[in-house]
């Protein structure tokens, strides 16, 4: 029997371990992790699938592209299927506005109804959004995603593990292929130093008169959000580089509560029933790729799959899809992409 181990059990990490389980029949499988569901970055994110590439790098175009198709398929699938609710991931139309033209995103033929906004429905913007784009994509709430992730991977056998993991020396026996998706952890135990965070706010609120998303994009990449999901409304955002700590700021709260409020005035009166902050796991472009680490007299073969910045949601299946691909290509003793010593 083949033994693999996950290392993150975030949405990339359980994306990925149910994808192995999926392709790699008989596998068995163990998800390591100091921090599950509600504890992890994942379970806060907004959920919406609204991948840009100015969010996050991946070494080409036709990466990004494919990742994002393979994840919108997966996501819509189970929307349409008897587990939509339970897997906490519903169809959602709305709107992405802006200050000026830009060149459409790679989104615009894998979402549904992608379209640009007329001039009648622009009026009723603020004078400063001058272009817009509209279309149907879905939302997807890592609460009830992420625990749905979990019990598919528990019925087919997975196996999970709590405990703090310090460095590879913990894995270099009993296992066939360890696949890393730690996110900032791989800071410590793959030595990734071009890691860093991106600390983020938002606010859940009650607004069940509110049934469309809008997206705010500014020049610079910065967005004002509104995301209606099942139980609650989200809003948001903020992007802090390098910032880590953990302390909600309710100055940004209010921020982001008036900057809201300038498209939609009554979410001003929306109570707000969560605060949030979390950690965008970031680096110069996503890593998806294998190696073998030597861990003193020992090879371990290794799948990296990591660094998704604000997009991991977005990106999770397609990535997940890819790394499952190099675990076979490592259990089959295929040449590795590099090599490093730890």
């Amino acid at each position: 029997m083949v033994n693999i181990a996950v290392l993150g059990a975030g949405v990339v990490g359980m994306s990925t371990a149910v994808c192995i389980q999926n392709q790699i029949p008989g596998a068995r499988i163990t998800v390591y992790a100091d921090r599950f569901a509600k504890d992890t970055t994942s379970d806060g994110a907004a959920g919406i699938f609204a991948p840009m590439m100015k969010k996050v790098k991946t070494k080409t175009k036709e990466e990004f592209r494919k990742y994002i198709e393979d994840s919108f398929t997966w996501f819509d699938a189970i929307c349409r299927s008897v587990d939509g609710p339970e897997a906490g991931i519903q169809k959602i139309s709305g709107n992405d506005v802006m200050l000026k033209r830009e060149e459409w995103p790679l989104l615009s033929n894998i979402v549904y109804n992608f379209r640009e906004m007329t001039e009648k429905e622009l009026s009723t913007y603020p004078d400063h959004i001058r272009y817009g784009w509209a279309f149907t994509t879905v939302m997807v709430e890592c609460r009830k995603y992420l625990p749905w992730l979990m019990r598919r991977f528990r019925e087919r056998g997975g196996q999970v593990v709590f405990g703090t993991i310090d460095s590879l020396q913990q894995f270099s026996t009993g296992y066939d292929a360890v696949v890393n998706c730690l996110a900032l952890g791989s800071r410590e135990v793959f030595n990734d130093r071009t890691m860093y965070a991106d600390r983020g706010h938002v606010l859940r609120v009650h607004a069940p008169w509110m049934k469309h998303f809008l997206i705010v994009s500014m020049p610079g990449g910065d967005q004002t959000y509104i995301f209606p999901g099942q139980e609650n409304v989200v809003l948001g955002g903020t992007h802090q580089k390098g910032q880590e700590g953990m302390d909600y700021d309710d100055k940004i709260a209010e921020d982001i509560v008036g900057r809201v409020a300038q498209y939609v005035p009554a979410m001003k009166k929306a109570p707000i029933e969560r605060k949030w902050v979390g950690l965008r796991p970031c680096r110069t472009e996503v890593r998806v790729e294998k190696e073998i680490c030597r861990v003193g007299d020992k090879s371990v073969k290794v799948v990296h799959n990591y660094g998704h910045a604000g997009q991991g949601i977005c990106l999770s299946w397609g990535t997940a899809i890819r790394a499952t691909e190099l675990v076979r290509e490592l259990l089959h003793n295929s040449p590795t992409r590099r090599q490093s010593k730890l």
